[in-house]
């Protein structure tokens, strides 16, 4: 009999010691479910690469996004035998039409006082737009006479009404060429 009775308790601790386990998995089970995982706000990137041999004397001094400034700038020349002859002091340039409040894409130049007179900067630009990719040349001339100290300039692409969509800047190259005078580079 004694093991009739043993065998019970066994058999009863068994069962409460498997209830307990099954409490413990449900409780365990409601205190996980309290836990929740949450993801944190969607990535955003952006940046530019720029993998350049600089112009010694003709140097990208920033670069960036902005509103058309006030007034608007004057168009560049794109023809390259009639190069706009850059200003004595700092002035902003056009590289395409531009419209008061819409946006666009500028760039900094900063010409050093070791820059060479009479030298034609060919500045070329492509952007791709909802409507195709569009490329615009715009053409700089250094002055007869360089500035005493470096003069910054700025140049703006229009990118038309933040509304129109995407934008992407695809590339800018830059090419310096000698020529004989001002407005004389073929």
């Amino acid at each position: 009999m004694g093991n009739t009775t043993t065998g019970k308790r066994i058999a009863r601790r068994t069962v409460y010691i498997a209830t307990g386990f099954a409490l413990l998995a449900v409780v365990a089970g409601f205190g996980l479910a309290a836990f929740t995982v949450t993801s944190g706000p969607a990535l955003a990137g952006g940046g530019e690469y720029h993998a350049t041999n600089a112009i010694a004397w003709w140097t990208e001094s920033d670069v960036g996004v902005s509103i058309q400034p006030t007034p608007l700038p004057t168009t560049a020349s794109g023809v390259v035998g009639t190069p706009t002859v850059l200003a004595a002091a700092a002035t902003n340039y056009g590289i395409n039409a531009a419209v008061a409040g819409d946006v666009s894409q500028y760039w900094k130049f900063t010409e050093a006082v070791t820059a060479t007179a009479s030298t034609e900067l060919e500045l070329a630009f492509t952007v791709s737009t909802g409507a195709g990719v569009s490329s615009l040349t715009v053409y700089a001339e250094t002055q007869v006479t360089i500035p005493g100290a470096a003069v910054t300039f700025s140049f703006y692409y229009d990118l038309g009404s933040a509304a129109a969509g995407t934008i992407t800047l695809n590339s800018v190259t830059e090419i310096a060429q000698q020529c004989s005078a001002v407005g004389t580079c073929p």
